[in-house]
């Protein structure tokens, strides 16, 4: 009897171990089944891929990554191609279907979403930004043309314009924009305005001695004083939008795709203010990366964009250089 007793608890441990096992596979193969269906459902994220921009002192990056597929199927793990404004219609479309759009040097424009709508976005606001160009420039009196460039604020603003006015048969899209805004700063002027007493000084000596020189020294002091007031930099500028529009600014970094939660974790714990150029490229790929690996819908190697602002001479940050980084992550 003690035997058989015995037998019988082990007899409904094994049925209880295997309940609950059942279960557990049940609740598991329910959930991944939820999670596909979502993912299936939501048409920003069937064909995949992620991007992560970051913010540094006078530079931003922007990260892309390969992969190209239709839902769990991987299709292509090309580098994403670019284009400009003046080339859009003649896109590499050989590369990752996620094409980046390049209106001036000052500014780049990327976004994930379904291919169809992305193709579709990318032609309508290629068109759009020309003919915003096209209208500002004009004839000069000598007779030749001038292009204005946009910078990265009006070109948001002209895109969330596009998506808001197709809200009710929507490009779904996620669109990222990056660039550097020229903007003028003031200078502490301490020693400057010392110098420009004593120039007040020497003036106001000539003036009592020479009469005729003295307003063409004053002007010289005054148009002295101006310029040390002011310092030409260009200032990082991150957006990302919905699929209507709305748009998110932010000093620090931004993200799109279908790794989304996973960037804003790597991304927060990796990023820190005033980066340098190499140090800001090394952070967001870094970052990316590591997202990357925890997405079975994003990877296959990520390509990085640097877009650094180079000191002239005298100080001014006028001109801007694009570098590219391609780096490799895990492919499984």
């Amino acid at each position: 009897r003690s035997y058989t007793s015995v037998e019988a608890l082990d007899n409904h441990t094994y049925i209880s171990m295997r309940a609950i096992i059942t279960t557990s596979l049940i609740i598991f193969i329910a959930a991944v089944s939820i999670c596909t269906a979502q993912q299936r459902s939501d048409p920003t994220k069937f064909n995949g891929g992620s991007i992560l921009a970051m913010a540094g002192r006078n530079s931003v990056a922007i990260a892309i990554d390969s992969r190209f597929g239709l839902g769990m199927q991987t299709i292509s793990t090309a580098a994403p191609s670019s284009s400009n404004d003046d080339d859009a219609d003649n896109s590499n479309n050989n590369g990752n279907p996620r094409i980046l759009l390049l209106p001036n040097s000052n500014t780049l424009l990327a976004w994930t979403g379904l291919y169809g709508d992305g193709l579709g976005f990318a032609d309508e606001i290629s068109v759009l930004l020309a003919s915003k160009v096209r209208r500002a420039g004009g004839m000069r009196f000598d007779g030749t043309t001038t292009r204005k460039t946009m910078n990265p604020k009006a070109i948001a603003m002209l895109m969330s314009h596009l998506l808001y006015r197709r809200r009710n048969a929507p490009y779904y899209v996620e669109p990222v924009i990056v660039g550097l805004e020229t903007v003028l700063v003031k200078e502490d002027c301490s020693v400057e305005m010392e110098t420009v007493k004593s120039l007040q000084s020497i003036t106001a000596t000539t003036i009592t001695n020479e009469v005729e020189s003295a307003p063409s020294s004053v002007s010289i002091t005054s148009d002295t004083m101006i310029q040390l007031k002011t310092k030409t930099i260009q200032r990082p500028y991150l957006m990302c939008s919905d699929m209507l529009g709305a748009q998110s600014t932010s000093h620090s970094f931004v993200c799109s795709g279908v790794a989304s939660r996973s960037l804003h974790g790597t991304a927060e714990a990796l990023w820190r203010p005033n980066l340098e150029g190499e140090e800001l490229v090394e952070i967001c790929g870094k970052a990316f990366v590591s997202a990357l690996e925890r997405d079975c819908y994003s990877g296959y190697g990520a390509v990085v964009y640097l877009i650094q602002a180079t000191e002239n001479d005298d100080g001014n940050e006028s001109d801007v250089c694009i570098v590219e980084y391609v780096l490799s992550s895990r492919n499984d």
